[in-house]
């Protein structure tokens, strides 16, 4: 099903302007639509990978880091670092996967403490049980290479955990790393289809970073035009174990050494580099899987899949779903993070509506409210042709299991 941004036209001191209504809005409706109409989603996904032996070939398996530790002030200090902080993202993380989903997801949660991740299971505690037993959860002790342990408080506690996920789970065929600021606008298992389309080598997806790399601030070679962000990154574990240069680790290593004086977002910044290096051993999700503040933060939507396709999986990176700074896309996380389990869709749909118009009615923060076309012309997109949206009527209706939601 495509997914098709609306946006509605405004005179504004005699431009032509446009409140960015809603890549998100309109991505979370029509994602729950062909959810509720396809009773049945496709629970067989084939494995990415034919030769592993530690993973059930039909097994969806995310992980993700969570850890306490000292704030850093030059990545964000105490809120960057702050524990509660991280379990609320956490929260609307697994909230929004398990409720777009009709598979059993299994998390391997990386943490510092199995205190912690007590904490963390007993986010979906109040859930139905239904919606509860979508979501398995194993806890791994947080590991370095006991002569990198430096390494940990790079950037962000733990950032750099996601390098060391191919041998901390050796034993497993594929998975998929997620940041906690992430949730999910598509069912989860629509992400995990991607493996089946790396060609014979391609070992890892990550989207487009387009922003940071191709500007003066970086002095690192990257990968492709603007380089890759490390927010979500699939990984096919078993060619992992083949990478160059003596495997993944060993890679890694070496880029750490020669380029840690250099770096400024670690982690992310060691990918780049192995992948400038070697490009055809990555395939490049698209940019609506891994949709961020500053795509369009500027003026401009700088990914235009999201536009046509819709936002498949939103980044609140830079504390954006928190920070009260950018709140279109903190209104998303926070009509999100309300949602009660089990309750009607129609009710996230008309909360979510209400709080991303009274974002622009209210004229709180946002630079991405509104999102300016080169050459200042403007058009609601179409889907064959024909508008979807009409400004001016009103948009049809379609009943989801009984309730009546406006597409």
């Amino acid at each position: 099903m495509t997914i098709l941004s609306y946006f509605r036209c405004v005179r504004k001191r005699g431009r032509t302007m446009v409140p960015f209504v809603m890549l998100f809005y309109v991505a979370v409706i029509l994602m729950f639509v062909q959810y509720n109409f396809y009773e049945v989603w496709n629970t067989s996904v084939a494995s990415p990978i034919r030769d592993g032996h530690g993973q059930d070939a039909r097994e969806i398996v995310f992980f993700i880091s969570v850890c306490k530790g000292e704030a850093d002030n030059r990545q964000g200090g105490k809120i960057a670092s702050d524990i509660d902080r991280q379990l609320r993202q956490t929260a609307v993380l697994l909230k929004s996967a398990a409720a777009l989903s009709s598979s059993v997801l299994r998390f391997k949660v990386v943490t510092d403490s199995e205190d912690l991740f007590h904490q963390i299971t007993n986010l979906t505690s109040s859930w139905p049980a239904d919606y509860q037993k979508r979501i398995l959860m194993d806890y791994h002790k947080v590991w370095y290479p006991a002569e990198r342990k430096d390494m940990r408080s790079m950037f962000r506690v733990c950032s750099t955990e996601r390098l060391f996920i191919p041998e901390m789970f050796s034993d497993l065929d594929a998975g998929i790393y997620v940041d906690t600021d992430m949730l999910f606008l598509r069912p989860p298992e629509q992400l995990w289809e991607e493996f089946q389309k790396f060609n014979d080598v391609q070992l890892a997806a990550l989207a487009p970073c387009l922003f940071h790399y191709d500007t003066n601030r970086n002095k690192l070679p990257y990968y492709g035009k603007t380089g890759l962000n490390a927010g979500v990154m699939l990984l096919n574990i078993t060619r992992m174990k083949s990478f160059p240069e003596g495997g993944w680790m060993p890679a890694l290593i070496k880029v750490f050494d020669r380029i840690k004086k250099k770096m400024k977002l670690a982690d992310q910044d060691i990918i780049n580099v192995l992948f400038s290096k070697y490009p055809e051993l990555m395939y490049e999700l698209g940019c609506e899987w891994n949709y961020r503040i500053f795509q369009c933060s500027k003026g401009t939507n700088k990914c235009p899949d999201a536009a046509t396709n819709g936002i498949s999986l939103l980044h609140g990176n830079a504390l954006a779903f928190v920070s009260g700074e950018e709140m279109k896309i903190q209104a998303v996380f926070e009509a999100w993070e309300r949602h009660v389990m089990g309750s009607s869709v129609s009710t996230l749909l008309t909360t979510l509506q209400q709080d991303l118009e009274s974002v622009s009615t209210k004229h709180l923060p946002s630079k991405c409210a509104r999102i300016r076309r080169r050459g200042g012309a403007w058009e609601a997109f179409t889907e064959g042709g024909r508008s979807v949206w009409d400004t001016a009527g009103s948009p049809p209706r379609r009943s989801v299991k009984g309730a009546s939601i406006t597409l």
